[in-house]
């Protein structure tokens, strides 16, 4: 449990300091700075909805649905077994760090603030105005952790539990 919550603390931090660096440094809605020419640009912008800019202005749902999440994720975190699902435990930390960081944001400005571009998503998602931050990037690492746990670790726990049942029933 140490391990997670220091990933949370720290990954947590890192997303408010370059939210921080981006919104200080850089014009809003200004220029995309290209730091790897067709991969990386950044670009600072004030995002009042969540990805591609749905649900604009609807900072009550925000609210609601940040508190509910919170709630599961902090539930999870507490009853996981971190010596027997440690991708499960990360993928969890990443969860509550992405959405700590993003809530932040909406508390104290009303929006999000996103600063990364990644020009080559455009031709795959067709839209050139997707902007996110380290709290989307470790959102979608957790989706990624928690599948990979779900659909293979998951399983081989099953299967050795079963194995070792069976072994003590012989």
């Amino acid at each position: 449990m140490l391990i997670s919550a220091i990933i949370i603390v720290l990954t947590l931090l890192f997303d408010q300091i370059t939210k921080y660096i981006a919104s200080t440094n850089l014009p809003l809605n200004g220029a995309n700075v290209t730091w790897i020419p067709g991969l990386f640009e950044v670009s600072y912008h004030q995002n009042p909805g969540m990805s591609f800019g749905a649900l604009e202005g609807q900072q009550f749902l925000f609210m609601v649905a940040t508190i509910i999440a919170l709630g599961i994720f902090g539930y999870l975190f507490l009853s996981t077994d971190y010596k027997t699902k440690k991708v499960y435990s990360i993928s969890i930390a990443l969860f509550i760090a992405g959405t700590l960081g993003n809530a932040i944001d909406r508390a104290l400005y009303g929006y999000v603030i996103d600063f990364m571009h990644f020009p080559f998503l455009d031709y795959i998602l067709g839209n050139s105005n997707f902007y996110n931050n380290w709290a989307d990037m470790y959102l979608s690492a957790a989706i990624v952790l928690f599948s990979i746990d779900l659909f293979i670790f998951d399983e081989k726990r099953k299967k050795a539990l079963k194995k070792h049942e069976e072994t003590v029933q012989s």
